[in-house]
């Protein structure tokens, strides 16, 4: 399924978790090299500036070589797309097992030209008019492919928001009862696929993937928050509606309701839950609401408002971080520097493991053996 070596993924997760336990001063750097030593990966794994350096030579590459194919043949643009989106899918899948790979930058760029290259050929040979519904579902198709085939977090986020237009684009023409109940449908999906992620994200099976999924979980959450965003329902009835009357949207009070408490819910359940991600996401939409009660309602000048806002963050930060300097039930305003450390291995069982290998094993006992002469013995060797 997963187009890299699991075993290498296995061994590349260790790594990167011993080294974040080494830097916490929790292990020794002798028994750091050990886990490296035993657990080996074979992935070509750049570092973040030469991995974004790899990618833009990479898409200069694909620009080149699309270019040469137009030039050859410039009435055949729709069969040229698909032609290099499948010899791009192709190279992709050489450089992994043959270069060994992974996020590298190139397998990034193979993979984002493939996905483009084909959503665009696909287009290209289409007869006939393709929906904003069966756009979607086209993107949701291969956005999902790319996504199992090989755990990208951008392609998983595509792949969600293009779920999101489908639903979307299949319900906005029901009518205007279907309209009213679309963002309470958006909320209820997005809460679903909430749980499905977590669930997912707790399973083995799933171990390759749970960046991607720990990335759709803090997705959800925004969708969930922007379908209850008063600025959001009401541009976005404004836009859909027959009328185009950008007026006040009934429910009014519903709508101001949930910006404002949604944000806070987060928080509460954040640290009840002892997620950061629930707590961080919810500060961050703290302020999203502030912005939304300052576009409609010119109350105060915007730099008096600004401050004021920043002025309550920074007191729920400071007051969140004095209760939770004790360690409660768990949770702790203490740095981690990994969203789940140490959660999926037993690393505190592979540094005993390797500690122990550099001990020599004691000989059984003999009995008392004479002779050797060391430090005045029974035997005459004469050393000391």
């Amino acid at each position: 399924m997963i187009a890299y070596n699991r075993q290498s993924l296995d061994n590349l997760d260790l790594q990167q978790q011993a080294r974040e336990t080494f830097e916490k001063g929790l292990i020794t750097g002798e028994e750091y090299d050990r886990i490296r030593a035993a657990y080996p990966y074979s992935f070509y794994h750049p570092d973040f500036f030469i991995r974004i350096g790899l990618f833009i030579l990479t898409l200069i590459a694909a620009a080149a070589v699309l270019g040469l194919f137009l030039l050859a043949a410039p009435g055949a643009a729709e069969q040229s797309a698909l032609i290099l989106g499948a010899i791009a899918i192709l190279v992709l899948e050489l450089f992994i097992n043959q270069r060994r790979m992974n996020g590298s930058g190139v397998d990034d760029a193979l993979l984002w030209v493939a996905f483009t290259l084909l959503l665009a050929g696909i287009n290209f040979i289409s007869t006939a008019r393709i929906t904003p519904a069966g756009e979607s579902g086209l993107v949701l198709v291969l956005a999902l492919i790319a996504t199992v085939r090989y755990a990208d977090h951008g392609m998983a986020l595509v792949a969600y928001g293009a779920f999101l237009c489908l639903i979307f684009f299949t319900v906005d023409p029901r009518g205007p009862v279907a309209r009213a109940v679309l963002p309470f449908l958006i909320m209820g999906l997005s809460m679903g696929c909430y749980f499905l992620f977590t669930l997912l994200h707790k399973k083995t099976t799933f171990r390759h993937y749970r960046s991607c999924l720990h990335l759709l979980r803090l997705a959800t959450l925004l969708s969930l928050y922007a379908a209850g965003n008063y600025y959001v329902v009401r541009e976005l009835n404004s836009m859909i509606s027959l009328s185009g009357v950008n007026g006040p949207v009934a429910f009014g009070w519903l709508w101001w309701s949930l910006t404002a408490l949604v944000p806070l819910f987060y928080i509460v359940r954040g640290v009840q839950k002892k997620d950061v991600l629930w707590l961080w996401t919810g500060m961050a939409l703290a302020a999203a609401s502030i912005v939304t009660v300052r576009y409609y309602y010119h109350l105060l000048p915007t730099e008096i408002v600004m401050v004021a806002g920043g002025i309550v963050l920074i007191a729920g930060v400071y007051g969140l971080s004095r209760y939770l300097r004790t360690p409660k039930q768990g949770f702790t305003a203490a740095v981690s520097g990994h969203p789940y450390p140490l959660a999926d291995w037993p690393v505190e069982g592979l540094i005993v493991a390797e500690s122990f290998k550099g001990i020599a094993a004691q000989p059984a006992d003999g009995g008392t053996h004479f002779g050797g002469g060391d430090t005045g013995g029974g035997g005459a060797g004469g050393q000391y």
